[in-house]
């Protein structure tokens, strides 16, 4: 079973090499390609969700330059990377289908690019190898800046540029710590790294610049504010498949490092940095949501919702509090399911009405009333209505940050969920049930295929609303133990404080 993971992280690659194959001019023929290359990739990833528990395999690759440390294709799968893993694989087939009409006959080129940007994010998600981890993270972005220059709206280069840009430059100094690591202790596997971190090798000024370093990376990804820069503008130009994966996968990529690498790396500054992790996920929680209040652009507005929903994530995560880092498992997968309906169907909106203002439209709900439909539900689940896996991520969340002696932090993640439903119902009534406009073109509800984009993923939002435990138990529990050490540096250094005011209090005083 262990290389079986080979075959995984391959078949995406093997996939986009055989659509390369395929004629460049019928792309009703790519299209039905890619759905069916895609559906094998996702059915070849779902056996990962089965295995009771983790499983790893490794293999030497190549010596690093310049060191003694040689690189080990060594990946693993556990409960949090086997549910990102499906959510990437069940996207895929997803963003292809919501294509159809946007990008015409060069279907054969975003096929593959949804193709390789797949097999790295299953490469990021399995790697247990700081290069390979590396290589994998920085790949996925050459797809997505591809398919936006070519692809994207009217400002689609200088959104590109933006965008790599960005993302390189926030990881380039990870790529300085991954070398001086493995120049240092001369291996760059994750479990090996971990266990040499907290050793007499490297002094803690070393210490707190690689944790910036890797900190700053996923940041950037997440994007954690101020770091958010470049999302706006991505989301507004980027075509929808690429799209598809960015919001809905892509940026889980930033929080999945914050679990994976940070926190088991540097437990100890991930507990004294805590608090302002948590302010500034709470900035982007509250501030993301009263932007998205103020945006007359839906993809813009659907863009601050994200920089919301994943500040939450970031605050639960560095609470290091079991339930929270449950629900931000959860949550990482619920919100990949809604945000990623939410961008189809804004992209069918556009696509019929050619405009995507919020002001610009009214009445739909009798012109395309399955449309509406399937928009509200959407919409409803990315608010956290109960019986949706959104509920269930932030329920978990919103439980597990609330402390008596902090309860300013439970405090301003309510309102950024109570504000999350204002701005999405405050769209829903502009839309759907506005006054209807004149110098709207005539629109037509959606087509068989198009409806097969997106039921999908507000089914699965729906069953896991309802019965969110193989989430919660499998992609939960691992979270919980990633956030163990850092959770009881956190206790320690309490405890030491403590005692030190103890004796402090104590000591006799001088005259």
């Amino acid at each position: 079973m262990n290389s079986y993971l080979y075959l995984v992280l391959a078949a995406p690659f093997v996939a986009a090499i055989f659509a390369c194959f395929t004629s460049g001019r019928d792309g009703d023929a790519s299209l039905r390609l890619g759905i069916l290359l895609s559906l094998v990739t996702a059915g070849l990833a779902l056996p990962l969700i089965t295995c009771m528990g983790p499983i790893e395999v490794s293999r030497p690759w190549f010596t690093l330059w310049n060191t003694d440390a040689t690189v080990q294709l060594s990946l693993a799968s556990d409960g949090l990377s086997a549910w990102l893993i499906q959510l990437v694989a069940w996207l895929t087939p997803v963003a292809i289908i919501a294509s159809r009409d946007q990008v015409g006959d060069r279907m054969r080129e975003l096929v593959v690019a949804l193709l390789v940007m797949q097999g790295m994010m299953f490469g990021a998600l399995l790697a247990r190898d700081l290069v390979v981890f590396y290589l994998a993270f920085e790949g996925m972005l050459i797809p997505v800046v591809v398919l936006m220059a070519v692809f994207g709206g009217a400002d689609r280069r200088g959104a590109a540029l933006q965008f790599f840009l960005y993302t390189m430059l926030g990881s380039v100094f990870m790529l300085v710590s991954i070398w001086f690591i493995a120049n240092r202790v001369h291996t760059t596997g994750l479990a090996e790294v971990v266990a040499q971190l907290g050793g007499p090798d490297f002094a803690d000024r070393e210490r707190l610049l690689m944790f910036l370093a890797f900190a700053l990376a996923f940041a950037v990804k997440v994007p954690l504010f101020p770091l958010h820069g470049w999302q706006p503008l991505t989301y507004a130009e980027c075509p929808t498949g690429a799209l598809v994966l960015l919001s809905g996968a892509m940026a889980k990529l930033g929080t999945y490092g914050l679990l994976r690498f940070v926190l088991p790396m540097f437990p100890d500054l991930c507990a004294h940095y805590a608090t302002w992790f948590i302010v500034l996920g709470l900035i982007g929680a509250v501030g993301g949501a009263l932007m998205a209040l103020a945006q007359t652009d839906v993809k813009r507005l659907l863009a601050y919702s994200s920089l919301s929903h994943l500040g939450l994530v970031v605050v639960g995560i560095f609470t290091f509090s079991p339930l929270a880092l449950q629900g931000a498992a959860v949550q990482m997968v619920a919100h990949g399911f809604s945000v990623a309906a939410l961008f189809i169907l804004a992209g069918y909106v556009e696509q019929r009405a050619e405009r995507r203002g919020v002001e610009e439209l009214g009445g739909l709900v009798n012109v395309v009333p399955r449309l509406a439909v399937l928009f509200v539900i959407a919409a409803l689940a990315s608010a956290a209505l109960p019986g949706t896996a959104n509920f269930a991520g932030e329920l978990l969340l919103l439980l597990g940050v609330f402390d008596p002696s902090r309860w300013w932090i439970a405090a301003l993640a309510g309102v950024s969920t109570i504000l999350g439903a204002v701005y999405l119902l405050r769209l829903i009534q502009r839309w759907f049930y506005g006054e209807p406009r004149s110098d709207v073109p005539a629109m037509e509800d959606l087509r068989g295929y198009e409806l097969a984009a997106v039921v999908p993923l507000l089914l699965l939002s729906v069953g896991f609303g309802f019965y969110p435990a193989p989430i919660s138990s499998q992609a939960g529990s691992v979270a919980v133990t990633l956030g163990a050490p850092a959770r009881d540096a956190r206790i320690a250094a309490a405890a030491a404080s403590a005692a030190t005011e103890a004796i402090a209090v104590a000591s006799p005083t001088g005259p």
